[in-house]
């Protein structure tokens, strides 16, 4: 079964010791059978999303199995509108963005113009559902609002857990446009309820590597009382079939 791993990075990262580095993370995704993956350098993050978003391209162009994430930071709108226009013409679909470590809300005008320039460009914007700590409840149903609003952008939300899955849930049945990545999902039976309520093909799997162990992800998805079709969906049809990437 292909395992198309949807959240991965690799890089320096100033706040604590990682085994980041490409090798490393070559060895540890194949190691657990990771056939693909999507790629997101850490230097975009902190520092220059430009020079991020260059390694990554450079990366991916001579690695046949990882497929480029640019990020971009809102603080620094200025040259965004560029920069996204030389990511799509690079031919990269997938951008992430991180609240968390850059402190900006979701209602947040350079954002939004961010989300109006990639309308209608078939992205994936891929966001976090933790913004500011566990007891975070409502930025989900925020993100609801962005996808109703872009709604020709397909979502991808990281950080769904126990905590917040009913909100999750309800999101997910209501907005077409919106996926959920799998990592935290690590409740007895979490992968059975998500797919249960919203269906198995709105699940994205990711690991979060290397932040998190990616057996821990793994065997949630791969353990779960569900049918081998739905693994298979969540494992590797699902990103392949928003991403537009062959098999």
């Amino acid at each position: 079964m292909q395992i198309f791993d949807a959240n991965v990075f690799f890089g320096f990262w100033s706040q604590r010791r990682l085994q980041a580095d490409l090798s490393s993370i070559k060895d540890v995704t194949a190691k657990h059978g990771v056939t693909r993956m999507l790629l997101c350098s850490l230097r975009g993050i902190y520092a220059d999303f430009s020079s991020g978003n260059k390694e990554t391209i450079e990366v991916c162009q001579k690695e046949a199995n990882m497929i480029p994430v640019a990020t971009l930071n809102p603080h620094r709108y200025l040259g965004a509108s560029a920069e996204i226009d030389a990511m799509l013409a690079s031919g990269v679909r997938a951008f992430r963005f991180f609240p968390e470590y850059q402190h900006w809300p979701y209602n947040f005008a350079p954002f939004h113009r961010i989300l109006q320039q990639l309308n209608g460009t078939g992205s994936l914007v891929i966001i976090p559902a933790r913004v500011g700590g566990h007891h975070n409840n409502g930025v989900i149903t925020e993100i609801a609002d962005l996808a109703g609003r872009y709604n020709r952008i397909n979502f991808l939300i990281t950080g769904i857990y126990y905590g917040n899955l009913a909100e999750a849930i309800v999101v997910g049945q209501d907005s077409a446009n919106i996926y959920f990545e799998t990592h935290l999902v690590n409740s007895p039976d979490g992968i059975e309820v998500c797919t249960a309520e919203i269906g198995a093909e709105r699940l994205v799997y990711g690991s979060q590597t290397p932040f998190n162990y990616i057996t821990s992800s793994l065997s949630m998805v791969t353990g779960a009382t569900i049918s081998e079709a739905d693994q298979e969906q969540i494992l590797s049809k699902n990103i392949m079939r928003i991403l537009g990437v062959a098999s």
